[in-house]
């Protein structure tokens, strides 16, 4: 055999050898399902560790720190809560402006900022008044109404009847209820009959007489219908 063909046999063979110790593209494709299963499960993982941290976080808050929290301010604020309901709203503010910047975050808190902002309005510190009740934010449609209403009395107080007129009209679209309905419409009319609007009045009793006559509180309405025509001159 002459040398030439030794080399080539020996250049034949390392290409042999290098072919059978390289990956063929078989391999090549399961390695990298491998690779891609192990990244997409490692992510998984991580995601749904998150998760389950995330839940075990939000239960120890809730039921460790928020709900003995909310079971102390309803204890807490319960005196003046009894102050409140028969109208002491001086002996009211002696402690409930102070339970409610402690409680603030906790049911009882906002009720308790709602009965300081009545109360600062009761005993004619309208910018206290102002400053608890547009803090408040309450989840129930009657009560959130009913603040936002009250806000609209202590601007009829301060004789700003565009403010007082606005907020009247904003707790009507959250009354959840005929009767709260039929007391702001009321309140936002008599505030445009104030500022010589009568239309706008009248379009209010109107609205109470067509969706709302079966109820008591709409008993009298005919004769604020009536005064609101007779000023102009509709008869």
């Amino acid at each position: 055999m002459s040398n030439n063909e030794i080399i080539e046999n020996e250049d034949q063979n390392d290409i042999i050898e290098q072919e059978d110790n390289s990956p063929s593209g078989m391999s090549l494709m399961v390695d990298k399902i491998k690779n891609w299963v192990n990244t997409q499960n490692k992510t998984v993982v991580i995601a749904v560790s998150a998760v389950l941290i995330a839940g075990i976080g939000f239960s120890a808050y809730h039921f460790l720190y928020k709900m003995p929290r909310e079971k102390e301010a309803m204890v807490a604020i319960y005196p003046v809560q009894e102050l409140f309901d028969v109208d002491s709203f001086r002996m009211v503010l002696k402690d409930g402006p102070k339970l409610a910047e402690k409680y603030n975050g906790t049911k009882a808190g906002e009720l308790c900022a709602y009965m300081a902002g009545i109360s600062y309005l009761k005993t004619d510190n309208y910018k206290k008044a102002l400053d608890f009740l547009q803090s408040v934010e309450f989840n129930d449609a009657v009560m959130n109404a009913q603040a936002t209403g009250n806000i609209g009395d202590v601007y009829v107080e301060l004789k700003d009847l565009d403010n007082a007129v606005k907020y009247y009209e904003k707790a009507i679209s959250k009354s959840g209820n005929d009767f709260s309905t039929i007391w702001w419409r009321k309140k936002a009319a008599l505030v445009y009959e104030k500022k010589n609007d009568y239309q706008s009045a009248l379009e209010h009793y109107e609205s109470i007489k067509k969706n709302n006559s079966e109820d008591e509180a709409a008993s009298d309405i005919d004769k604020y219908i009536a005064k609101a025509k007779a000023k102009l001159d509709t008869y």
